[in-house]
């Protein structure tokens, strides 16, 4: 059967599966079977994973007695790779709109053609603008040559010479209560060993949770020389910027368009969605809290010590060990909890408080109508430092206003006798 298949040139799986098909229908009708019969069984299977129709698997039969199997092969669109639905002049328009305005995204040169009236609303697809643009040469990649990145596999021959980080959508979680939670995947890996160094699933994807993510890492792995990210807001924030400098962590960016440079992270990620989180249709969680302690059960008893052929069948947890000589770990002058406090700015009401994640707490009653900065952990809330032009003045603490109402002292308040 392949041999004839081969003689009549290349074909495609699909052209196979149909090829299959007609010659089981062809060598039932020859044993006797009525090509009825003989279609409904054909029906009831899958030809290379796929089911189909009585009607298509008749016409399909007639086609290939008709001029074998050529009939049957697939025939390309003689337009191929061509824009079929977008206008000489409205390509034209495309094509200098983009020579003028290099830096805008696709969908937004495509809705201003809709506004300009060039192309009918919602009557031109994204895909076509792209294979316009491809072929003149106006896409991402034809336009910004130097994103195509390195074409060699790089490992670091020291742990904590490297670590990635992504996010990525964990399982949604349905509560005892029936309510369903989103939840999200923040990790770091390190590229010598391949082990993470900490993750955790949150109910959002923000910076204050890889603060967290980072800061417990530091603490349980020492150091990385480098903590190579995406363009992602949560990793090119100040605050981040100014942990890595205190740390001495050289903080990188992939370029735009090269996500692929990450490609460590996000295998880790796929062992975790079709290992890990296809375990929680057994052993469903009902909790972050025992979501995230499935997850961590998972890595060191199963991720870490699981031999990988690219790390010379050692485990991480192994090549962690070997290659871990030469780990820094945090200067003790530094208090590393109040660097990864989080950060906001607060202009002090004239009862002398400010609200924070709808929270109502007290400063001090000197810095009224003050501008002032508040650091503060968002998941104990036992620590609010303010800062004053860059210098400590106290700690701010939850607002109690009945005890205020019992305690009232006319020295903190607008004189009411006038």
């Amino acid at each position: 059967m392949k041999n004839e298949i081969v003689l009549n040139g290349w074909a495609s799986e699909g052209d196979l599966a149909r090829y299959d098909a007609v010659k089981y229908l062809e060598e039932a009708v020859k044993s006797g079977i009525k090509l009825k019969n003989a279609l409904a069984i054909a029906n009831q299977r899958l030809w290379n994973g796929h089911q189909y129709g009585v009607p298509t698997l008749e016409r399909w039969f007639y086609l290939y007695r008709e001029g074998g199997f050529t009939r049957l092969k697939r025939q390309s669109r003689s337009d191929k790779g061509q824009a079929r639905v977008l206008a000489p002049d409205a390509k034209e328009a495309l094509i200098k709109l983009r020579q003028e305005q290099p830096q805008l995204h696709v969908v937004t040169l495509l809705r201003e053609l809709e506004r300009r009236e060039i192309v009918p609303v919602n009557g031109v697809s994204i895909s076509t603008v792209y294979r316009v643009l491809a072929k003149a040469g106006l896409d991402p990649r034809s336009m910004h040559p130097d994103l195509t990145g390195p074409t060699k596999a790089f490992e670091e021959a020291l742990v904590n010479e490297l670590w990635m980080t992504d996010g990525m959508h964990g399982p949604a979680l349905k509560t005892e209560q029936g309510k369903a939670c989103r939840t999200y995947l923040l990790a770091l890996i390190d590229d010598c060993s391949r082990l993470c160094t900490y993750g955790e699933y949150f109910p959002a994807e923000n910076t204050e949770h890889f603060l967290r993510v980072l800061k417990l890492a530091v603490k349980c792995r020492g150091l990385p020389n480098k903590l190579y990210t995406d363009n992602g807001k949560l990793f090119t924030c100040k605050h981040l910027k100014i942990v890595c400098a205190n740390l001495g962590i050289n903080l990188i960016h992939a370029k735009p368009y090269a996500a692929w440079s990450k490609g460590k992270i996000e295998r880790f990620f796929g062992t975790v969605q079709s290992n890990f989180q296809q375990r929680l249709v057994f052993e469903p969680a009902h909790s972050l809290l025992e979501l995230n302690q499935k997850f961590w059960r998972w890595l060191e008893a199963d991720y870490h010590q699981r031999e990988r052929s690219e790390l010379e069948n050692k485990t991480p947890a192994q090549r962690f060990r070997e290659r871990s000589g030469q780990l820094r770990v945090v200067d003790q002058k530094i208090d590393l909890d109040a660097l990864f406090l989080n950060r906001v700015e607060r202009c002090v009401r004239r009862d002398a408080t400010i609200t924070i994640d709808g929270r109502i707490w007290e400063v001090p009653v000197s810095l009224r109508g003050r501008k002032i900065e508040v650091h503060y952990d968002p998941f104990t809330w036992q620590r609010l430092d303010i800062y004053l032009d860059g210098q400590s003045v106290g700690s701010a603490h939850r607002c109690d206003k009945y005890l205020n109402s019992k305690s009232f002292i006319r020295e903190n308040y607008a004189r009411t006798d006038r």
